[in-house]
């Protein structure tokens, strides 16, 4: 168990900072979206429905994204390492996280969560075929099972820590932790370049 723990420990790492950030997006995307593009932050109003109507829309189209560019990842494979790649997605994601800090078109918003749907396809696909690649074939299920401890650690990090952050640092400015979520993401990608996968 402890071996495994430290040949996945760097991608551990990277994980950690790269699912933060997005619980950052998944959990404040609303509120900031609503707040600051649609510039309401009264439940009942028009505005805010359509606010919250048009995350619906930017996370159905940064899935739909990824989703096909996961097509291309195999090809990009050919030109580059798994580890150059994820980092180099999860470093334009960290910029598409920064844009939603500073867009206020709702369509311009778009080229935003097309930036994270890059970075999100990479992370549906390419940290579990590092593992894949690592595990022995008779330890594949211990590997993954050790794996999925990088997504429910950061959850419950974000649950415990993020709202605190929001009430105590950024005095209820939830669009600052899109903006820390952004530096984490930055983080992954800095740390998964310096990774020996």
């Amino acid at each position: 168990m402890i071996r495994i723990i430290k040949s996945l420990l760097p991608l551990f790492v990277v994980q950690f900072f790269t699912w933060l950030a997005l619980f950052s997006l998944w959990i404040y995307s609303t509120p900031v979206i609503t707040r600051y593009i649609f510039h309401s932050t009264d439940s009942e109003s028009p505005a805010f429905e359509n606010g919250v109507n048009w995350v619906g829309i930017c996370f159905a189209f940064y899935a739909t994204l990824a989703a096909l560019l996961a097509f291309f990842i195999p090809k990009l494979l050919r030109y580059t390492t798994k580890k150059r790649l994820h980092s180099i997605a999860l470093l334009i994601g960290s910029i598409g996280l920064g844009l939603v800090g500073f867009i206020k078109n709702q369509y311009l918003l778009l080229i935003s969560f097309a930036f994270i749907g890059i970075a999100w396809s990479s992370i549906s696909n390419v940290p579990y075929s590092i593992v894949g690649d690592k595990a022995p074939e008779k330890e594949m299920a211990t590997y993954f099972t050790i794996f999925n401890f990088s997504i429910v650690i950061p959850q419950i990090t974000a649950a415990f820590l993020l709202g605190y952050i929001n009430k105590h640092f950024f005095a209820g400015a939830t669009i600052d932790i899109i903006l820390l979520g952004a530096c984490s993401m930055f983080l992954a990608g800095v740390t998964m370049l310096f990774t020996k996968y």
